[in-house]
């Protein structure tokens, strides 16, 4: 009797770490029931000759709590081989709804501001976290792994309250009842954003929480094996915040967004690790969320981040004339020094270089052979120097110019390498928030590309084990292998021509266009025995899971 799929001819990756072998992989249902050679005929067969059979995609950190409900398919990332993600990340989403007019009013406006403008209630078909959960049963391509998270909680317990002080104890157990309840409902733990975090999320909800509330509701998800996921990753080196205290209170595996390098504190990627190495050796379960990518930040001269702060330029930048004064040499060779040398009290505190500005878009026509290009080429093609180079052009088209910076957060790549490698490090994508610039969908196949295939910085085997069965064994997924009797969640590409293309040119922002782009080298994706993308085409096919019960081992 014929298999309902079999992929033939393929190199399968088990996503254990363990070398590639030759095989076929025949699924029944929503199972893969046999891996081998002459497995016989499937309803479905997909020819993997030249491919890559493996696990389908772990993506431990995004914002698509709404996106999947606007792209059910699950774009942009189901399109680079993710299968699963991870929801209602740092203490934000869109369910439960609070009751009351003005706290709802208030969860908008925070998802407005740490998600997207795109965010509207009017889409909302649910309140509780459970009623969210079962509007997406049925309705979306890929799994969802939802965090109970902790501003709608507050936000529905406390009211108005949510925002302006500590809870008390009768409002405690009330969120403790919650999260117990959306525990028991299917969510894979509890997450929050604490005070002191990115400054985005300051003033909001769970920024009011005192820490022994977040230890207390953190502590119910574990009772369930839940996880614990937290913003502000860069106060776990910073005693004086009570955050390094309070994860030592939670008992249970513990997920840190925004571990990255920032500016002016390059040190700080290598004490991260060496931080986590340690408190994993005394026996604290805890790892940070690495989008492996040097961040991008647009540029022009309302928001001239490169060079607020430095004096010469504070002292011109109001000038009526402005281009009179950045004509100058002296202006000019006066605020390069200031620059190279970080004087003044910068927005910026770093500078790697001219070569990491670049001109996205010029407004004259006889500019635009520049676009594209850093001001080191820029200045080889001028023979200018690259300072000259930028102020000439930029005063030439009036200003007008979008610019680029490189390198806004990991700046240092190989220390960005090392972030990626190190194994206290899961890989995320943040996709479903700053759709102007976080334009990091394709982290997966980055990592398979730009990183395995371009940088050598591991084995495909070794690069494939850290987007699938690495994070897959962390949250307790009972997925993430290749292996028989376990539910068929697969990608297959070819590895020499798998990129993320979302590096190459950024879009204006993660518009409707720009989620349906498809990746070169991606040929399927199956997400539980059926087949959600192929040949660079999405199926209206939704055969996604959204609760813990059936995602991860009990």
């Amino acid at each position: 009797m014929a298999h309902d799929v079999v992929i033939k001819n393929g190199n399968v990756i088990d996503g254990s770490g363990s070398p590639a072998f030759q095989a076929d992989v025949a699924i029944d249902g929503d199972k893969i029931t046999a891996i081998g050679k002459d497995l016989g005929g499937g309803k479905k067969e997909i020819d993997a000759k030249g491919h890559v059979v493996a696990p389908g995609f772990v993506d431990s950190h995004t914002h698509m709590d709404a996106f999947v409900v606007q792209y059910p398919n699950g774009n942009p990332v189901v399109n680079y081989g993710v299968t699963s993600i991870v929801i209602g990340d740092c203490g934000a989403s869109c369910a439960p709804v609070p009751p009351k007019p003005e706290p709802r009013k208030v969860l908008v406006e925070y998802l407005r501001r740490v998600l997207d403008k795109y965010v509207d209630d009017k889409d909302w078909r649910w309140n509780t976290f459970g009623e969210y959960l079962s509007y997406l049963e049925g309705k979306i391509a890929i799994n969802c792994l939802p965090l109970m998270p902790h501003s709608p909680v507050r936000l529905t317990v406390m009211g108005e309250a949510a925002y302006q002080r500590a809870a008390n104890p009768e409002e405690l157990n009330a969120m403790k009842a919650m999260v117990r309840e959306g525990m028991e409902l299917g969510a894979i733990g509890f997450s929050t954003s604490p005070r002191g975090g990115p400054a985005i999320h300051a003033g909001t909800p769970s920024t009011f929480a005192e820490h022994d509330e977040i230890i207390a509701l953190a502590n119910v998800a574990a009772e369930y094996k839940g996880c614990f996921q937290f913003n502000g990753f860069q106060m776990v080196l910073q005693p004086e915040s009570g955050v390094p205290e309070m994860l030592t209170k939670i008992k249970t595996l513990q997920i840190g967004n925004e571990f990255r390098v920032r500016p002016g504190a390059k040190a700080a990627g290598m004490e991260s690790i060496k931080y986590m190495e340690e408190a994993q050796k005394r026996g604290q379960d805890i790892y940070g969320v690495v989008i492996p990518y040097q961040h991008i930040r647009r540029f022009n001269l309302d928001d001239c981040f490169l060079f607020n702060g430095l004096p010469t330029w504070e002292s011109i930048k109001n000038s009526s004339d402005l281009k009179a004064k950045l004509g100058d040499k002296e202006t000019r060779r006066k605020t390069e020094q200031e620059r190279i040398a970080c004087q003044g009290k910068l927005e910026f505190p770093e500078w790697h270089g001219w070569d990491r500005v670049v001109f996205e878009h010029l407004e004259k026509p006889e500019l635009k052979k520049l676009e594209q290009k850093n001001m080191a080429e820029v200045a080889r093609l001028t023979e200018k120097q690259p300072v000259d180079a930028f102020f000439d052009i930029w005063i030439e088209d009036n200003f007008n110019s979008q610019i680029l910076y490189h390198g806004l957060a990991n700046a240092h790549p190989e220390l960005l390498a090392e972030m990626i490698k190190s194994d206290t490090s899961l890989i995320g994508t943040d996709v479903g928030a700053h759709l102007d610039r976080f334009f990091w969908h394709g982290a997966p196949t980055k990592i398979l590309g730009y990183w395995r295939r371009e940088k050598n910085l591991m084995s495909l085997e070794a690069a494939v084990h850290k987007i699938t069965g690495y994070p897959a064994k962390k949250l307790r997924l009972n997925r993430g292998l290749v292996r028989e009797g376990l539910p068929a969640d697969i990608t297959i590409f070819d590895a020499d021509k798998i990129d993320d293309l979302v590096s190459k040119k950024l879009p204006n922002s993660v518009d409707a266009q720009e989620v349906q782009r498809h990746p070169p080298g991606m040929k399927a994706v199956l997400v539980n025995g059926s087949t959600v993308v192929e040949d660079g085409q999405c199926l209206d096919v939704f055969p996604g899971k959204v609760r813990r019960q059936q995602l991860c081992i009990n």
